[in-house]
């Protein structure tokens, strides 16, 4: 079997087992991932925190986008943040971006504790609706802590129920949708 189909098992297998925390059944398409990355400049030389980062997919766009810049991703299931990593040592970018099998909240947590650089960038596939009202505004409240000065906050959903959560922390915020995806998908590009 291929890494690849081996990767999209392991997606779908997490998908279905566990899809509270994966959301999905499937890795995003090409569209929403070009969607999810427009705003971080070609050129960016400073971090990028991705949360949800589910196999690499997205991860490796980035990297391949943005050769300067470092890039943190958190994926909370162990088989999928392997996945990511093997997709990203093929593919030559494992030097500057790091994969770590924790929650988010953990992740996030740790960088301010160590006082670790802020982000200009939080890249988030985390399901907002399937955290539960508290935990969400939780995670949504440690983004914008660890968000640097006039950051960009960017998160997608397969629906518009958690604007109203996103806006009380980032007023700036933007809607935009993705047709294009299966299943049709929101990226919310929120500012701090």
């Amino acid at each position: 079997m291929t890494n690849t189909l081996t990767t999209y098992l392991n997606f779908l297998w997490a998908g279905l087992l566990k899809h509270g925390q994966t959301g999905g059944i499937v890795p995003s398409q090409r569209f929403l991932i070009a969607k999810m990355i427009a705003p971080v400049p070609e050129a960016y030389r400073g971090q990028v925190v991705e949360l949800g980062a589910g196999s690499g997919v997205l991860t490796l766009q980035l990297a391949a986008r943005c050769p300067e810049a470092r890039i943190l991703a958190c994926e909370i299931n162990p088989t999928l943040a392997r996945d990511s990593r093997d997709n990203l040592t093929r593919a030559g970018h494992n030097g500057r971006v790091e994969v770590v099998s924790a929650s988010a909240e953990h992740l996030l947590s740790e960088m301010g504790r160590r006082g670790m650089e802020k982000p200009g960038f939080v890249i988030s596939g985390i399901p907002l609706g399937n955290l539960g009202r508290e935990k969400a505004r939780t995670l949504l409240d440690a983004i914008r802590q660890t968000l640097g000065e006039g950051g960009m906050y960017i998160q997608f959903q397969h629906s518009l129920l958690d604007r109203k959560k996103i806006r009380a922390r980032f007023p700036k915020l933007r809607t935009v949708p993705v047709f294009l995806n299966f299943p049709p998908a929101v990226v919310y590009y929120a500012q701090r």
